[in-house]
């Protein structure tokens, strides 16, 4: 009985320290934020938690990471995360200590992922620098016979898929040469070039979210969006574009498909105008997994309307192979359809199920179609 007692009690006590330790890595609502003290950051479990306590505090909670932060460690560590945070915040002592630990051919591998992790011009102007004194330094390339490795390689491959900068290929990726990632720089430097949005927003919980997302915790633009601010729409319009002068397919795992499901949810005709346009296209899947993920009448609306659609892909009108493009593509649709709505109509005969659906739509969509609803939940 006492040993049922205690695995009870400490049961309890691992859940309301679970309990705390998240509440405490959640924006406030308003400016009564406390910052964790150095206990707090001692039991922080992992570096992604030190580094949301860092970008909820900012500056007050300096102290205590100068105490935990401890240079030579590796950036999935504690004391790594510790020096990355400081080194975010502008601390000249910690990025001081990470640009002396890249310039040592020692020390360099463990340094350079912490200068992008701590992702600010500065770190960047520190890499560029590295970048550019051993540009043709050909000690740092080796060779292995069936793979090659180059500390300059992980250093651009790093940047551009941590903090989706650098120079463009003519499809709308990164890449390039060592000199053509300096010609980018120069050309740049002068301006802002990493993420930069916390200071377009007023209030402290906004500005919290956004601090979160540019400290690399994505989901909290989905936070963003939830708070249904005006304010949000413009951050959300910059997040859809960043890095995405083409707009690549839909994928909600990316900073931008998060911020172009938030637009959508806001309501943003200009977002919604450009799903319906690609319904229209060969990538449609990705439109319909937009939509999908949206839900709601909108969603639905939006997929009929799209089954009669005399847009689609007329460049290939005309041709064999066509009705089978038609016939896949409304299947797509079908097939979301049905997951969007609680009751869908029951379809006897499946070659008329288009028919059926926007009968079914024009009889239900002003008050009797119910959608399915997902849970309202914080991201970050």
């Amino acid at each position: 009985m006492r040993i049922m007692r205690y695995l009870s009690f400490v049961s309890f006590f691992a859940i309301v320290l679970y309990q705390a330790s998240a509440f405490a890595q959640a924006c406030p609502q308003d400016n009564s934020y406390q910052p964790v003290p150095l206990e707090g950051l001692l039991h922080a479990s992992t570096p992604d938690m030190v580094l949301r306590y860092a970008a909820i505090s900012g500056n007050d909670l300096a102290p205590s990471l100068i105490r935990l932060s401890k240079p030579g460690m590796a950036v999935d560590t504690i004391e790594g995360a510790a020096q990355v945070s400081l080194a975010r915040l502008g601390e000249q002592s910690a990025l001081k200590q990470l640009r002396d630990g890249l310039n040592n051919p020692n020390t360099s591998f463990l340094a350079y992922p912490k200068l992008v992790r701590a992702g600010t011009d500065a770190a960047v102007a520190d890499l560029m620098a590295y970048l550019r004194v051993h540009l043709h330094d050909d000690s740092l390339h080796h060779d292995f016979g069936d793979y090659t490795v180059d500390e300059r390689s992980d250093i651009v491959d790093a940047i551009s898929q941590q903090l989706q900068i650098g120079p463009m290929t003519h499809n709308g990726f990164f890449g390039g040469t060592l000199q053509q990632w300096l010609d980018w720089w120069d050309q740049n430097k002068a301006k802002p070039v990493t993420l930069s949005i916390s200071g377009y927003l007023h209030g402290p919980h906004l500005k919290c979210l956004a601090r979160k997302v540019e400290w690399g915790f994505p989901d909290a633009i989905f936070d963003l969006a939830q708070t249904r601010d005006p304010q949000v729409i413009p951050i959300l319009t910059i997040l859809a574009k960043w890095s995405n002068p083409k707009r690549r397919p839909f994928v909600v795992t990316t900073l931008q498909g998060r911020a172009q499901l938030g637009l959508a949810r806001l309501g943003d005709q200009e977002e919604l105008q450009t799903v319906k346009r690609e319904l229209d296209l060969s990538g449609l899947s990705s439109a319909i997994e937009e939509l999908r993920l949206l839900g709601g009448p909108t969603a639905v609306s939006m997929l009929i309307d799209a089954l009669d659609s005399p847009s689609y892909l007329p460049e290939y009108r005309g041709r064999p192979s066509y009705d089978k493009l038609r016939f896949e593509r409304d299947e797509l649709i079908l097939k979301a359809l049905t997951a969007l709505v609680i009751s869908p109509p029951r379809i006897a005969k499946p070659a008329q199920s288009k028919q059926i659906w926007e009968t079914w739509w024009k009889d239900n969509k002003n008050d009797l179609a119910k959608f399915v609803q997902y849970p309202v939940r914080k991201y970050e």
